[in-house]
């Protein structure tokens, strides 16, 4: 390929971007994008086009100047300029139950009744940390998980969390 030729960044410029080519890091190794923006899935499929160790599947978050992040979703727009600065990591290790019909997501491989209530207030289901928490089981029974009780976490458990002065 001739130096005056645009390199390949595995995405495609857009007609009105003339050309416009910004240098960006992710994970510490400089990658090229062509246009003045791009979406998290093409920031990520760049990456990877040009040899960065990562999956398409994986957390893209920008740096932010003041230390902070910021996560970029594969549809979020990005308005490109030079010296952005992204990390790509591993999805987390958590997964999804429901207390009270919402979902909430749990890190780990095991949580107290506390936590799960901790977390799922946390989410925003609107419950106390005194409510008595209750696992659905397949069977149309449920159990009550005491606040130190330890629930082997999986994926589609149900919870329901009640004021402990329901009497229904």
């Amino acid at each position: 390929m001739a130096d005056n030729q645009p390199k390949d960044t595995g995405v495609e410029a857009k007609p009105d971007d003339h050309r416009h080519a910004v240098t960006v890091t992710v994970n510490e190794q400089p990658i090229r994008l062509e246009g003045r923006t791009a979406t998290g899935s093409e920031i990520k499929a760049a990456a990877i086009h040009q040899g960065v160790l990562i999956q398409q599947n994986f957390v893209l978050q920008e740096e932010l100047p003041n230390g902070t992040r910021r996560v970029i979703g594969d549809n979020d727009v990005v308005h490109l300029s030079p010296n952005l600065r992204f990390t790509a990591t591993a999805p987390d290790d958590k997964l999804t139950v429901t207390v009270n019909e919402q979902p909430v997501r749990l890190e780990g491989k095991t949580a107290t009744g506390s936590e799960i209530k901790a977390a799922a207030i946390h989410q925003g289901v609107l419950i106390q940390q005194n409510f008595v928490l209750q696992e659905e089981l397949p069977n149309g029974t449920s159990r009550v998980i005491g606040d130190n009780d330890v629930v082997h976490l999986r994926p589609h458990l149900r919870f329901t969390a009640i004021a402990p002065d329901d009497n229904s």
